[in-house]
């Protein structure tokens, strides 16, 4: 297992000499890794309805192959390199996050939802070995880099998609809110739409602004375009609030003391302006109030405090997870029989926060594991601040999209729910961190040497 507290301190480049790694090979993972990248941004979409059904529909088997194509080929695709000296350095670190996996397959067990559980582990499965798979080639700064550009593309197409069909038809888009409370479906969940949109927004300004990557600034506009529409047509708040934060916390750190001064001097003028030119701020006053409905969503201020009605959710969840709070009731389970009444409904919901779902299915154990698995992760990314340029980046970025989690995550089932482009993104960063990190030599290491056909 990797240690935390140790520093690196030096980078070595070069060649593994014990292991030699065939061409195909590596260009085989890389072909699969952006494939996997791109096809399981899939699983996010459904078909839309006007009622709520259990019936299995085209999509449903489309999504099925997609991740028996993503577990199976991952599994191939390691073992084709199992001999390697690289695997072995990045599978180190996520150890950890394995052996959470070993949990939520054995809640199957005890599981009253065993079909749930078993699908759920399952993504989770797809999304490590994708990991694993990506830290394996990450070990190259370029291939890293080619997958980043992958990721921002992956996420512009997916925001593209739904603006379209919301162009086509609002209701069946999904991001109408009024189709999810009407019992119906969309082909996005405005939820989903809002995260995607708001880490959509992010990735291109990290990329441009931190990592300085060409490509990067020429995504910014149609990003603003296509991500920012999305963004308010979800209306989704948590995800607005983290893309405000994220992003102008960047904007704000790297840009130049002139810029700052300008944009703080364009404040003032505005200001000044608006003092003199309106006085009674009736126009303040109107565009607040707008700007409060389309906040609230018609919600009372008790709602909102309330969570828009995670209050009682997260009581009846805390009340379930308290009938078995050492080992929990099977992965994504969060009731006793898998049924909470909540809302006048009766359903197997998640509990809408990751620590408390975690807790709740995989009990005080299983969280642990996650909490280790985490904390694990953050360590050898932060170690990362020790590296050369680009690592320092990836430092930064990481950072930066755990802030963003770190707030999305407490409203959410965040990068472990279902699959979506949110979680092809928090694996696919903990998968570069991690194969960067293998080239720093730590005190009392050797020094490691990466693949030359990683490296070309």
């Amino acid at each position: 297992m990797s240690t935390l507290h140790s520093s690196p301190v030096l980078i070595n480049p070069a060649s593994e000499p014990t292991t030699s790694i065939e061409p195909r090979k590596v260009r085989w993972l890389d072909t699969f890794a952006k494939l996997s990248l791109w096809s399981l941004s899939i699983m996010v979409y459904t078909m839309p309805s006007t009622t709520y059904t259990q019936s299995w529909q085209p999509l449903d088997l489309a999504k099925l192959v997609v991740l028996a194509v993503a577990c199976g080929g991952g599994v191939a695709a390691i073992a084709s390199v199992w001999s390697s000296r690289t695997l072995k350095r990045v599978l180190n670190p996520l150890a950890p996050f394995y052996l959470f996996l070993g949990w939520t397959l054995t809640s199957v067990l005890w599981s009253p939802l065993k079909s749930v559980t078993i699908a759920q582990s399952g993504g989770l499965v797809a999304m490590l070995l994708f990991a694993s798979i990506v830290a394996f080639l990450s070990v190259n700064g370029d291939r890293a880099k080619q997958l980043l550009q992958h990721l921002n593309w992956m996420f512009l197409v997916s925001s593209a998609v739904v603006l379209i069909a919301y162009l086509i038809n609002p209701e069946m888009s999904g991001l109408d809110r009024g189709r999810i409370h009407s019992g119906g479906d969309g082909l996005i969940h405005p939820t989903a739409a809002g995260a995607t949109a708001s880490l959509g927004l992010l990735l291109p300004v990290l990329c441009h602004w931190v990592g300085g990557f060409m490509w990067a600034r020429k995504l910014i506009a149609p990003s603003l375009i296509i991500h920012g529409a999305v963004l308010v047509l979800s209306n989704s708040r948590t995800a607005l609030a983290m893309g405000v934060v994220t992003i102008g916390a960047i904007l704000f750190w790297y840009s130049s003391n002139r810029q700052r001064a300008i944009a703080i001097f364009t404040g003032a003028v505005l200001a000044f302006a608006l003092l003199l030119f309106d006085p009674g701020f009736e126009l303040v006053s109107s565009t607040a109030d707008a700007g409060t409905q389309f906040v609230s969503r018609g919600q009372s201020s008790e709602q909102i405090k309330a969570g828009s009605g995670r209050g009682e959710l997260w009581e009846a969840v805390w009340a379930e997870y308290k009938k078995s709070m050492l080992i929990g009731h099977g992965y994504f389970v969060t009731s006793e029989t898998g049924k909470l009444h909540v809302w006048n409904e009766t359903h197997n919901y998640t509990a809408h926060n990751l620590a408390l779902q975690i807790l709740a299915s995989t009990g005080a154990i299983g969280f642990l594991m996650f909490a280790f698995a985490l904390i694990q992760a953050f360590g050898v990314s932060m170690s990362l601040r020790h590296g050369n340029l680009f690592q320092r980046q990836i430092a930064v970025m990481v950072i930066t999209i755990t802030v963003w989690f770190a707030g999305w995550s407490q409203l959410g089932d965040s990068f472990l729910g279902p699959i979506r482009p949110e979680s092809i993104l928090f694996f696919t960063m903990l998968g570069i961190a991690i194969g960067q990190s293998t080239l720093l030599v730590r005190p009392n290491e050797t020094a490691f040497e990466p693949p030359q056909n990683i490296s070309r």
